[in-house]
């Protein structure tokens, strides 16, 4: 069985629910633990919602694809777009503190998510346009 998969879709928030079920159906094929499934699909989202609401400043008329790639030791999984160039600052792994809840503010959460649930990420924007973000996942983690 060909466990790959590719998804082009429109950059309209409507469409973030299909692309979870799609990855959360991915994953059950994969035979990863539910619990470890749920931490994934809620990372994609979030890597999903930021091309939207970042790299295409809303607009929903744009494309992002999505790339999930088995592997024998791990899983693979790839978003590119063709909007504005991730900031080099806003795409690295700081150290996770719990925030004030009286002064949480949106933005800057998302990513460290991603870095939490995958035991690699690539952050790559392109010089003038486009950025790509490639997570792996050791499947032997995913076992628990």
């Amino acid at each position: 069985m060909d466990k790959d998969m590719r998804l082009t879709v429109r950059s309209d928030p409507r469409f973030l629910g299909s692309i979870r079920k799609m990855v959360r159906g991915w994953l059950e094929a994969s035979e990863i633990a539910e619990n470890k499934a749920a931490d994934v699909v809620l990372a994609i989202d979030e890597a999903c919602a930021n091309v939207i609401r970042h790299a295409y400043e809303g607009r929903c008329d744009q494309s992002l694809e999505i790339s999930l790639h088995s592997e024998p030791e791990q899983l693979v999984f790839q978003i590119s777009d063709h909007g504005e160039p991730c900031p080099p600052e806003c795409a690295e792994q700081r150290p996770l503190q719990i925030p004030d809840l009286d002064d949480l503010k949106p933005g800057g959460l998302g990513v460290q998510l991603i870095y939490q649930v995958f035991d690699e990420v690539d952050f790559c924007p392109g010089k003038v346009r486009g950025n790509c973000i490639t997570m792996r996942l050791n499947r032997k983690k995913t076992e628990e």
